[in-house]
Parts: structure tokens; C-alpha cells; sequence
């Protein structure tokens, strides 16, 4: 029963106790008394000391940035540690020669007493402080993996710090890492927002449909982790968040520095929105009605064409309706929350060299970007090999209309 109730935690503290306690009683009271120091001061200063090690790191193996994060500041606290440590065996030395050498043998055999006597108080106090920021390390780092490591076969380095940190719940200590600080904000909020998405793999299709990063899907520099059914898969069977990691396109990923900065830049500038339309589907912040994907509606463009023509027999509607069908079928349009704008598979009638010959048909991708007029009215500004195209629209819930000129095409929404 005892073991339900944070027995691991217990374990660890005892451990890093005795440890530390031995370390004091060999080291002595002064050398013990500096790494005290140290710890202090390397826990204030391992942040901004751990930004020296941070570009070093991947060219000494730390290749995955998020162990690169997390192993600078560790590199600036154990440098910190090294330099006082350094110090106080300096200090003790000078002072064990002085006593040695300078002073009397019973004031050197009280000075050796006090000195090891001094250094096991010491050695409790390294170990306490030790303990308190490896508690800090447990809580921040099981807040990540108690959320994302689901599935059940997770790695046994994972398994044992997600239990460490309930542990750490059940005894009641995890106010005291809380006490010594907090990683920023928007780790937290990271934090949950992957925790929901491997607690709820099929929220992944709106994370595809977030107006606010639809735009980083297109970039062709992301098909490959975008397109990889293998990933596909992988998230929604519940891998392991090792398994997941592993996989090519997401190691490419993250070697792709430029791509994994505009990613973080999406997520945090979107945050507080992307995680309450992945829980909701609605999205405060991207509210214009043409934000979406849009696909060609054949009928309606063919009926209201239709009405501008005084004559039109029924074959020739019915060849028309054929020819639009396969011409426009896969033809769509993407308006992101950044107001960038995609039109692809929009057709190209290349007229036959020969009479009476169906003409073909290329496929074209246009880009460009979308800018509000008033209320529901836009303008769409696309181009492609140097050619430039406005065209006017109007969008609602369900339906876009586009003009050309005389052209006009309509458009559903894709849900």
C-alpha cells in the first residue's frame, strides 16, 4: 500500500540524502559548504550560462533539439558547479596544509573533527537542495509525458518518470518543485495542447483545418511529414510518443531548423486559439467567412451560365456538363487565417488544332492572397508565371462566388 503512495519518491530522497551525506563527511565541511554555493548559484544562473552550450550541443550529439533544451541549462549548472567546487578544494587544501603544518596537532585533530562532522551537515543540506531541484526536474518533465505517453508500450525511461511524477503528487511534494520555479508559460500550454492531441488522435484532422497554420501545410518543404501515411497511421493506432519521434519524416523535421522555427512561431502565436478550436472546432480569432477550403460547384456555375445564354440546346448542355465535370472536379480553393489563398487543379482549356476536336485541358495551381472589401465581399489577388488575376467574391457559411470578369464561379464550403 505504501508503495501506491509516492514510495518512489521517498526512495530517491533517502538515496540523494546518504549520498550526499557521504560525499560531505569525504569531502569536508569547507569543500561541502562551496558545493552548497554552487548548487544555489547554479540553479539561479543555469538558464542564462546554459545559452552558451545551446548552439555547441548538436555538434556534440544533442542532434534532437528537445534534448538540446533541456541539456542546456543542465550544462550551465553542472559548469557553475565545477567552478566552485574547483574553488573549494583550493580553500580546503590551503586550509588542511595551514593546520597541518602551522598549528598545533590537537588544534589539526579538532580541526579534522569539526571539518567531517561539519561536511555529513553539510552533505544533508547538498542533498536536500539536490533533491528539491531534481523534484523540479520530475514535475515539469512528467507534466509533459503523464499527457502525451498513452499508449501502453512506452519506453522504461518514460514509464518510470511519469510514475515518479505521481508519486510526487501522492506524497505531496510536488508544492516544493513548484516552489523553486516554472518553466515559461507556453510550455505549459504546449504541454496540453500535444497531451489532447495523443488523447484524442482523430482531433489531428483540425489541426490540418486550423485556419491559422493551413498555410504551413501547403509549403513544399512540409509534404513529406504532411503526406506520410506511415505518421498517419502511427497517430491514430496511439504509438508511443518514442515511436512517433523516430519516424523519418518527424526526425527531417526536426534536424530542419528554419521549418521547426516557423512551426514554434505558428503554435504560439495561434495558442490560446488552436487549443480551443481543437476542443470546440470554432475559431474566435479567424472569424471571415471565405477562410476555409472550397470546392468547385459544377451545377450552380453551369446554371447560372446558363441564364446568360438566349440559346442552348439540350446536347450541347449535356457535352458542356461532361466537359466541366472532368475539367473542374478536383478543382478547390484554400483561404487561410493569414491571408494567403491557393487555387489548385484550376483548368486551362487549350483549344484543338483540328475542327471538331475536344480541346485539353491542363491543370494549373494558382497562389496569391485574399483582402476584405466590406463584410462578406473580397478581393482575390492570384498569379501564376507572371500572370496577375483579381477577381471579386462573396462567401457565407456554405457558398463562394467568384468573378472573373464575365466568368463567375461558385463554390462549397468543404466541412
Amino acid at each position: 500500500m505504501f508503495f501506491n503512495y509516492g514510495m518512489s519518491i521517498w526512495i530517491l530522497a533517502v538515496l540523494v540524502l546518504i549520498i550526499l551525506a557521504l560525499a560531505g563527511w569525504r569531502q569536508g565541511g569547507i569543500m561541502a559548504s562551496f558545493s552548497f554555493v554552487g548548487i544555489l548559484f547554479g540553479a539561479l544562473l543555469a538558464v542564462p550560462v546554459g545559452k552558451i552550450f545551446h548552439p555547441l550541443l548538436p555538434h556534440l550529439g544533442a542532434a534532437n533539439p528537445l534534448v538540446a533544451w533541456a541539456m542546456a541549462p543542465l550544462c550551465g549548472f553542472v559548469l557553475i558547479s565545477i567552478i566552485f567546487t574547483v574553488v573549494g578544494i583550493k580553500v580546503s587544501k590551503q586550509t588542511e596544509v595551514r593546520f597541518k603544518h602551522k598549528e598545533s596537532e590537537l588544534r589539526n585533530a579538532m580541526y579534522l573533527r569539526l571539518n567531517v562532522r561539519l561536511g555529513i551537515i553539510v552533505g544533508l543540506l547538498n542533498g536536500a537542495a539536490y533533491f528539491i531541484l531534481v523534484s523540479f526536474v520530475i514535475y515539469n518533465l512528467a507534466y509533459l509525458t503523464k499527457q502525451v505517453a498513452v499508449a501502453p508500450n512506452q519506453p522504461f525511461a518514460i514509464r518510470t518518470l511519469t510514475q515518479m511524477g505521481n508519486d510526487l503528487q501522492s506524497a505531496g511534494l510536488e508544492r516544493t518543485a513548484v516552489a523553486v520555479g516554472s518553466l515559461p508559460h507556453e510550455y505549459y500550454q504546449i504541454s496540453d495542447l500535444a497531451g489532447f492531441l495523443m488523447q484524442n488522435p482523430d482531433a489531428a484532422g483540425r489541426l490540418a483545418n486550423y485556419p491559422g497554420m493551413t498555410s504551413l501545410w501547403q509549403r513544399d518543404d512540409m509534404q513529406i511529414l504532411v503526406t506520410d501515411p506511415t505518421l498517419t497511421n502511427a497517430l491514430a493506432a496511439g504509438s508511443s510518443i518514442q515511436d512517433i519521434l523516430n519516424e523519418p519524416s518527424v526526425q527531417d523535421f526536426m534536424k530542419n531548423k528554419d521549418l521547426r522555427n516557423v512551426m514554434t512561431d505558428a503554435i504560439e502565436t495561434n495558442l490560446d486559439d488552436l487549443t480551443t478550436y481543437l476542443q470546440t472546432g470554432k475559431s474566435a480569432k479567424y472569424s471571415d467567412k471565405i477562410i476555409g477550403q472550397w470546392d468547385y460547384n459544377v451545377r450552380v456555375t453551369l446554371a447560372w451560365w446558363r441564364l446568360s445564354q438566349s440559346k442552348v440546346d439540350a446536347n450541347e448542355m449535356l457535352a458542356l456538363r461532361n466537359l466541366w465535370s472532368k475539367a473542374y472536379g478536383d478543382t478547390t480553393v484554400l483561404a487561410t487565417g493569414d491571408h494567403q489563398l491557393f487555387i489548385k487543379n484550376l483548368p486551362h482549356f487549350n483549344t484543338g488544332t483540328q475542327p471538331n476536336q475536344p480541346p485539353t485541358i491542363d491543370q494549373q495551381n494558382w497562389r496569391g492572397d485574399w483582402s476584405v472589401d466590406d463584410g462578406t465581399n473580397y478581393t482575390l489577388h492570384v498569379s501564376l508565371n507572371g500572370e496577375d488575376k483579381f477577381l471579386s467574391a462573396t462567401a457565407d457559411d456554405l457558398r463562394m462566388s467568384a468573378k472573373d470578369g464575365r466568368t463567375k464561379m461558385f463554390f462549397d464550403r468543404e466541412f
